[in-house]
């Protein structure tokens, strides 16, 4: 599967290693997410339902009404991001190369598909009007951006570029377009609600990791047992493991039997088989070029046009070189950047109220 999957710079040892960094590094700050949310609450534990409310019951971000607004904001913080990333947005719009609000019998999801022979992006979406669509609609369009930047090179094979950094294409554009989204910048939001969308963002971030892990693990666990693993009661106690090991700070008491049976709802284990570590490993190269543009905004841009201009003609830890980014599984890195989301919460939640 490693080699089906063309993960030729790093080793299932490395992916363990990176889980163990999570547990060191990422689980101590998730418990400390959960626990300001149980403090908030007023709560004796902290429930599965209480993870998806607001914490001062305020109504859900609603930044936009209507398909031509968020194409003009989204236009209006891409200029501000890159006056080229921009012009390539613009293009999408021109050429009618988006579908982006819901409707009847749509289709689920957004993603953002490729045109081979003309090498353009398409960005499908179901855009209500929330901030998640916000969100959204940054992270197809970095994927876009790949497409457009990795089209000039000449040969199909340079086209199919590693996983690991498709994701780091969309996850930095989140990322980097957020300074952008306060209204006075074009975009959406005053300054309670922008910090607001800041907060969400990063502790999204934050507990992805753990979650990452147990997905990642029980991958690892079911291809190197695969005798024990044709049991679904093994894999519910493999599941079980894995999860106290990583999701912890929320009460599961009483829902045992959906918690260990959480690994029929993860589509990747059965249409994607060991496909998931690249969101995780993504997410840790995006943080790194967030990181660099808190430094130097145009500088970090700049190299992340680089990197994706390079598509698949170097190696995976090239291209994240490439990006200012660094392909790493151990657990000081990663506490660095999950040290930096901390700090940058702490601030938001200053302004948020």
């Amino acid at each position: 599967m490693w080699q089906k999957l063309f993960r030729f710079d790093y080793t299932p040892a490395d992916a363990k290693k990176f889980g163990d960094a999570i547990e060191q590094a990422v689980v101590p700050a998730a418990r400390r997410i959960y626990a300001r949310r149980q403090q908030k609450m007023g709560l004796s534990s902290l429930r599965p339902w209480d993870l998806d409310v607001d914490l001062l019951g305020r109504p859900p971000l609603h930044p936009f009404q209507d398909e031509k607004t968020l194409i003009n904001k989204t236009s209006a913080i891409f200029q501000q991001v890159d006056p080229e990333l921009g012009e390539y947005f613009d293009i999408m719009v021109r050429e009618d190369l988006l579908d982006l609000m819901n409707r009847k019998n749509k289709g689920p999801g957004a993603y953002c598909d490729t045109f081979p022979l003309a090498r353009k992006p398409f960005i499908f979406h179901n855009a209500v009007g929330i901030h998640d669509d916000v969100q959204t609609m940054l992270h197809e369009s970095g994927h876009a951006f790949h497409v457009f930047e990795a089209g000039k090179l000449p040969y199909a094979e340079q086209l199919n570029y590693p996983m690991e950094m498709a994701e780091v294409a969309s996850m930095s554009m989140e990322l980097l377009a957020a300074p952008y989204l306060k209204e006075e910048k074009g975009g959406y939001y005053n300054d309670q609600d922008y910090a607001r969308a800041r907060i969400e963002h990063l502790e999204g971030n934050i507990l992805f990791w753990p979650y990452m892990a147990v997905v990642d693990g029980f991958q690892h666990w079911v291809y190197e047992h695969p005798a024990q693993a044709k049991d679904p009661r093994n894999c519910d106690a493999a599941w079980s493991d894995l999860w106290e090991r990583f999701m912890q700070g929320v009460d599961w008491s009483g829902l045992e039997e959906i918690k260990v049976t959480g690994w029929h709802r993860k589509m990747h284990i059965f249409e994607v088989p060991f496909y998931y570590i690249e969101y995780g490993l993504a997410q840790m190269g995006a943080a790194m070029v967030w990181r660099n543009a808190l430094r130097d905004q145009a500088g970090a841009v700049k190299a992340y046009r680089r990197a994706l201009s390079l598509g698949n003609s170097v190696t995976l830890p090239e291209l994240y070189q490439a990006a200012g980014a660094r392909l790493a599984f151990d657990a000081g890195t990663l506490g660095e950047l999950i040290a930096l989301c901390e700090e940058q919460i702490a601030g938001f939640e200053e302004a948020a109220g």
